[in-house]
């Protein structure tokens, strides 16, 4: 059965659609960065297809403007192994940063136990540190939510939804399989299943209760999929609004 959401450009009108596609990307990034006055970009890696594939995109912008980051806070091997097959793709290299003691500390102290906190907790001190380190590098921070997550408010506020540019938040996960495709990213990162990985097993279809290529053909044509997945869609969207608008200002002094 075809994989629909792991879109592989065959034909010569695909290939031309997503070449371009990536050379949009290149020039947009540069001109975003050269018009902030800011030396390159820093991205945080997973080890995952969005954050693999934007990685291999802002090499072709900056082959000497990267800052490439892994921040972990436990042993994952299978992670780590993708990390690894990722690096011998680029050019830039991937600084591992273990942040697993200062994790724990915050958790225990704040006395933070549920998991849903725990997990958002976790992107915050992520996005903290890329930030730290994007300051000192005279960087803009690059987020990697794709037109899916972005309209389904699959992102931690002020986690990974906390960046400078959102270069994929245009771009269905389905080009993005496209466009990693073309680009080379390792098979085994293409393969594995959708994850925040901010916890074990945690995986988006899951979690969101429907997969990804559901969700496309619902943008596609809503009469193509059930009024069970529109009504959870809808709801998803609408609860999670707050996520991709300004922060709501109190009122003026007259």
């Amino acid at each position: 059965m075809e994989d629909l959401l792991r879109k592989v450009p065959k034909t010569k009108k695909e290939l031309k659609i997503y070449s371009v596609l990536i050379n949009k990307i290149v020039s947009w990034l540069k001109q975003k960065i050269n018009s902030s006055n800011s030396k390159g970009i820093t991205l945080g890696i997973s080890g995952g297809i969005d954050s693999s594939t934007l990685a291999l995109i802002s090499e072709l912008a900056f082959p000497n403007g990267c800052k490439f980051y892994y921040l972990k806070t436990e042993n994952d091997s299978y992670t780590e192994s993708h990390i690894k097959l990722l690096q011998l793709k680029l050019k830039t290299k991937i600084e591992i940063i273990n942040l697993s003691s200062c994790f724990k500390k915050i958790v225990k102290i704040a006395n933070i136990i549920n998991q849903g906190s725990i997990a958002n907790t976790k992107s915050r001190l992520f996005m903290t540190t890329l930030y730290g380190l994007a300051f000192q590098n005279k960087n803009l921070v690059l987020g990697t939510d794709n037109f899916d997550e972005y309209y389904l408010g699959y992102f931690t506020k002020y986690g990974d939804g906390g960046c400078d540019l959102l270069p994929f938040a245009n771009i269905k996960k389905s080009d993005v399989y496209a466009m990693a495709s073309l680009l080379g990213v390792p098979q085994e990162i293409i393969d594995k299943k959708p994850s925040a990985t901010l916890y074990k097993n945690q995986y988006d279809e899951e979690e969101l209760g429907f997969k990804y290529s559901d969700f496309e053909k619902y943008l596609l044509d809503q009469t193509s999929v059930s009024e069970e997945l529109i009504k959870k869609i809808k709801n998803i969207h609408k609860q999670t609004e707050h996520k991709r608008k300004a922060i709501p200002k109190g009122p003026k002094l007259k």
